[in-house]
């Protein structure tokens, strides 16, 4: 038996699954090394490291899902439920986070024509990384557009579509050939919108349609990672969808 049982250190009793191993370890009167070794690590610090990310995430690693009820001396239906009560934790937490983010784009939702192109996946990635996926395949409307209805709003569109066509060539880097336009005229939930199909010459092509969010291109391995110093460091580079939860 260690010499200190095991103390919460910040952030390690936010779900039930932290909150349950706290408890029992210090019922037993373990330490934090003490537990990793009856998990099965011999590597200590890999295990200190494992059982440190368990607590602070609420997800195990599958060294410790397979040992925790033993290691904690525990009756495995408990350790399921307790397991069961983190997962539900963790699935509410995304959806609130998923919630909000769909209330910030929302309130800063403005229509706009989203670029068709032949490829929905850039090729090479980090063209589309360093230029970003909205420059490329997003086109601002001016108010008059935004403003204008029907074959008003048709006519405003054609010019701004042919006029994207004749200086791009019909081509997007990275993307490929340009098959299409859409314009997104209102925002939807969970990575899809509503808009209007055009043709490459800006005629209308069809009646209001789903309009699935365009990936986000990022150097680094956080979506919030969009610096350049992170190609330089040989960062991986990553396709995030509309819809990820992150």
């Amino acid at each position: 038996m260690g010499s200190a049982s095991m103390k919460p250190r910040f952030g390690e009793d936010k779900y039930p699954i932290g909150r349950f191993i706290l408890d029992r370890a210090r019922a037993l009167g373990i330490s934090r090394s003490d537990l990793v070794r009856r998990l099965g690590y011999r590597d200590i610090a890999g295990g200190h490291k494992a059982l440190g990310a368990t607590l602070l995430s609420g997800l195990m690693a599958s060294q410790i899902a397979d040992h925790l009820a033993i290691a904690l001396e525990a009756d495995e239906t408990l350790v399921a439920a307790v397991v069961y009560a983190t997962r539900q934790q963790r699935d509410d937490e995304a959806r609130r986070l998923r919630i909000e983010r769909e209330q910030v784009y929302r309130d800063s939702f403005r229509p706009h024509i989203q670029v068709q192109t032949e490829h929905h996946v850039p090729s090479p990635i980090f063209v589309a990384a360093l230029l970003t996926v909205a420059r490329l395949r997003i086109i601002r409307l001016p108010d008059e557009a935004m403003a204008a209805e029907g074959d008003a709003r048709d006519r405003v569109v054609k010019t701004i579509i042919r006029d994207h066509w004749r200086e791009t060539g019909g081509h997007v880097p990275a993307f490929g050939a340009i098959t299409g336009y859409l314009l997104v005229l209102v925002a939807g939930y969970r990575g899809v919108d509503l808009g209007l199909p055009y043709s490459v010459t800006g005629d209308p092509a069809g009646a209001m349609q789903k309009v699935q969010r365009l990936y986000e291109a990022t150097l680094g391995t956080r979506r919030c990672n969009t610096r350049l110093t992170g190609l330089l460091k040989n960062s991986p580079i990553r396709v995030i969808r509309a819809d990820e939860d992150v």
